[in-house]
């Protein structure tokens, strides 16, 4: 039995092979994609992944913004087929093109090149750092090395020698600073017992050496008042090197006794008793036999034409156009009522046939404390 619908069908059919006929034709002869676009009412024309948002650009179109800022829509032109015959000639054109370019900017660049200023960084020498070396110091034998017990006192180790080499003027000249002028006068007399010319008494090794005058006056005469400063220059250097203020070269009360005896010239003998044999006799200096070697600190030991002697602190020669003709010294003498500085002449003549003073050249006896590293 037949459908009614049957009927319907088979016009309908007929009617849609029609319609897209129709359109294929029209696609055929209207090649433009936009018509083809509208009609097939898809979105596979579009770029796929655009953001929400951006307005869509359809497939071979560019977006194109005017002068004006007026954007539009321009096509690509499609790409024209080439045989390979053309494609290698323009190859070749393309290359000799990009050669030419090439070989202009190496040119360019040459010219630039030429007139650039290159300036180089002067030579500078490195710098060498000094190479410092380790010294590694010497054990200390075992030998030297000194283990002291506890119930043994530790040995004193005496100062080193470079620090005995000084000679005593300098504290020769310190110690008579100590003494004012017109505050010490002058005694010589014959009472032993009780004075001994020392503005006070002095003591060795815990024993009385020198007496002062009983009255403590200060009174002193020449040989007396030298000695003492002899003996306080001594004792000041000792402490100075820390040694004992008692140690004059190791000697004994008795030898230092002797000693100030023949500074003293006791025996009245100048050629056998006075200050520069004492020094030597005992080590403890040296006699100055030329004059120009003589220093300030040093003592001097004269004897006048008249019989008389004196004993000073040399403190410098006076000259006449060169020639020594007296000397100027420190000590204690009647004529400037005590201690004072004063100055004689020796019994050498002028040109004009008179004598400088009285002082016999030929009896003058410089003597000088030695350093302790020459102690004999």
């Amino acid at each position: 039995m037949k459908s009614p619908f049957n009927k319907l069908v088979k016009p309908t059919y007929v009617g849609t092979v029609a319609v897209l006929t129709i359109i294929l034709a029209l696609i055929l002869l209207i090649p433009d994609s936009r018509l083809f676009i509208s009609l097939a009412g898809t979105d596979n024309a579009y770029l796929e992944g655009t953001p929400e948002g951006k307005e869509k650009t359809p497939i071979n179109q560019k977006e194109v913004v005017d002068n004006e800022g007026v954007r539009g829509i321009a096509k690509e032109k499609p790409q024209e087929s080439s045989t390979p015959e053309e494609d290698s000639k323009a190859g070749v054109e393309e290359k000799n093109e990009s050669d030419q370019s090439t070989e202009a900017d190496h040119n360019e660049e040459t010219h630039r090149l030429q007139d650039k200023v290159v300036i180089e960084a002067p030579n500078v020498p490195p710098t060498i750092e000094p190479i410092v070396e380790e010294v590694k110091e010497d054990p200390v034998p075992k030998e030297d090395v000194i283990i002291v017990e506890p119930d043994e006192e530790p040995a004193i180790e005496e100062p080193p020698s470079q620090n005995r080499g000084e000679i005593l003027n300098s504290y020769v000249l310190s110690a008579i600073n100590n003494y004012k002028s017109g505050s010490y006068p002058y005694l010589l007399n014959t009472d032993y017992q009780n004075y001994n010319g020392v503005t006070e008494s002095l003591y060795f090794q815990e024993k009385l050496l020198l007496k002062g005058h009983p009255s403590g006056n200060k009174a002193s005469h020449c040989s007396g008042i030298t000695f003492e400063v002899f003996y306080k220059a001594m004792v000041e250097r000792n402490k100075k090197l820390g040694l004992s203020a008692d140690d004059f070269n190791g000697m004994t009360y008795d030898e230092l006794y002797d000693f100030l005896l023949t500074w003293y010239v006791a025996s009245s003998n100048k050629k056998t008793h006075n200050l520069t044999v004492a020094l030597e006799k005992y080590g403890l200096g040296v006699r100055i036999n030329n004059f120009e070697d003589a220093r300030p600190g040093d003592f001097i030991d004269i004897s006048r034409e008249n019989h008389t002697g004196h004993t000073a602190v040399f403190l410098d020669w006076i000259r006449d156009e060169g020639k020594i003709v007296g000397f100027k010294y420190w000590s204690s003498q009647e004529s400037t009522g005590g201690i004072s500085y004063n100055e004689e002449y020796f019994n050498i003549e002028k040109p004009n046939g008179e004598k400088y003073g009285n002082v016999i050249i030929d009896m003058v006896f410089i003597g000088r404390g030695s350093a302790v590293k020459d102690y004999k």
